[in-house]
Order: structure tokens, then C-alpha cells, then sequence
């Protein structure tokens, strides 16, 4: 189930990012054009105060999906997941439930580059991210707006034949 976490979950998020560990440190929040990692609970309870933040949850969570919002800058789409199964999960549901121009800037080496790339090519052509550049260690992807129609919109707490 993919749900949105709020200040009350900032143990278990902060637990699953020490817990998964950010190795190719692609998960962070900007101030003032300055990166800030999310390496303590203060830092972990303002991003779930200030920005969206979801979760894929089972026992625990297994993904998060953070969106930043800035003003007047580009909203940018993070993603921490413990293995690529529930990385394309969040990738299905941006794609489904968000219509607005969203960035994602990853390092090369990190898998979640792959996964865009392939996403791209079988499942989303359409409605995927685009490269839009390269910078140094990282590229940057583009997904430009789309309009999403009422009936489309996809609900991932449904979906599970498992949860009868």
C-alpha cells in the first residue's frame, strides 16, 4: 500500500533511511542551494512537515517517494527503495497520480537510472521521464505535464488481490 507519510511517521522513516543507507547519496532536500542529507530526526520531521513524502508500507516500509516543492523553482521527485521491484511501484504511481512537470536528477551509477531508462522504453514512452541532460556523475530527466483524466487515476491500496 502506497500512502502519504506525515510528521507521526518520522521514526519509521527516518529508521528505513538508516536502515536502507543512501550509498550513491541521491536522497536529500536543498536549501538555499545547498544539499542537505537527511542524517538526524530534525532533518527527517521538516521534510515531512514541509514537503510530500510517500510510502510504500507492508510491514514496514519497503519505498519513499519524495516530491520537492520549492518556490519558483523546478519540483524535483527523489526515490529510496530497498530493491528495484518497489523503486518501478513508485515510478507506476507518479505516473498515475501526478499530472505537473517533475524533475529527477540521479546519479549514473545509481540502478534507479536504469529503471527510468526501461520504463521509458516498454512501459511509459508516453508519460516516462525523458534525459534531459547530463552533469558530471549525474543526469537529470524531465516528465513533461500531462493531463490526467478523472477515470485514470489509479489507486494503489485497491489493487492488492492479497488484502481480502
Amino acid at each position: 500500500m502506497i500512502k502519504r507519510l506525515n510528521h507521526k511517521d518520522t521514526l519509521n522513516f527516518y529508521e528505513f533511511i538508516k536502515r536502507i543507507g543512501d550509498k550513491f547519496e541521491d536522497f536529500y532536500l536543498t536549501e538555499n542551494k545547498t544539499r542537505i542529507m537527511i542524517d538526524d530526526l530534525k532533518v527527517a520531521n521538516k521534510l515531512l512537515r514541509y514537503q510530500e513524502v510517500y510510502a510504500i508500507q507492508e510491514k514496514e516500509i519497503k519505498g519513499i517517494l519524495l516530491i520537492l516543492r520549492e518556490k519558483g523553482y523546478r519540483t524535483y521527485i527523489k526515490i529510496l527503495a530497498e530493491n528495484s521491484k518497489y523503486a518501478q511501484d513508485l515510478f507506476k504511481y507518479i505516473n498515475w497520480n501526478f499530472n505537473g512537470e517533475l524533475f529527477l536528477k540521479i546519479k549514473k551509477l545509481n540502478p534507479i537510472t536504469r529503471i527510468v531508462q526501461l520504463l521509458n522504453i516498454r512501459k511509459f514512452p508516453k508519460y516516462g521521464f525523458e534525459f534531459l541532460g547530463s552533469r558530471g556523475l549525474e543526469n537529470l530527466y524531465i516528465r513533461k505535464k500531462r493531463e490526467i483524466r478523472k477515470n485514470d487515476r489509479h489507486d494503489y491500496k485497491t489493487e492488492r488481490p492479497d488484502s481480502r
